[in-house]
């Protein structure tokens, strides 16, 4: 199960550590802790929360040590080869535009709009991964794609 996930958590943690040599370190640990962990997995609503929630903690603590780096968002899931090259400068441009206003949002909101946006999870999930309520979630996304509308808007 964890092997499934991996790319998941790897994305996730890349995306709050910003070197793969980190990324991969949070993921060996937190996949060390989960197999040492394996039979009481069982009593667990949801692994993959869980997993995602140990890859939260773990970078957490490397951002602490870091004395708070922020991260980079990961690539644009939009196909390039279907854009004409100056549609796809254009939208290379919105892109680091977005990262760099995802960077400048409280880590909290970053985390809420990586998992939903960009990862997909659905609020129940984000919220049990964040360890936050649904309605926290809602707040913290909807404020997070407010300010970065508002900075849109603005350039």
């Amino acid at each position: 199960m964890v092997a499934q996930l991996r790319p998941k958590m790897y994305r996730f943690a890349l995306a709050f550590v910003k070197r793969r040599d980190e990324a991969e370190d949070v993921i060996q640990d937190v996949s060390m802790n989960l197999w040492k962990r394996r039979t009481s997995l069982g009593s667990v609503r949801s692994v993959e929360a869980y997993a995602m929630s140990a890859v939260k903690n773990r970078c957490m603590d490397y951002l602490r040590s870091m004395q708070g780096k922020t991260d980079e968002l990961t690539k644009s899931a939009h196909t390039a080869h279907e854009q004409t090259p100056y549609a796809s400068v254009e939208q290379a441009d919105m892109v680091a535009q977005v990262k760099k206003l995802i960077e400048g949002l409280p880590v909290q909101q970053q985390m809420v709009i990586r998992l939903r946006d960009v990862e997909g999870y659905e609020l129940d999930e984000v919220a049990e991964i964040l360890g936050m309520s649904e309605g926290a979630v809602r707040t913290g996304l909807s404020r997070a794609r407010q300010k970065i509308r508002e900075q849109l808007f603005k350039q």
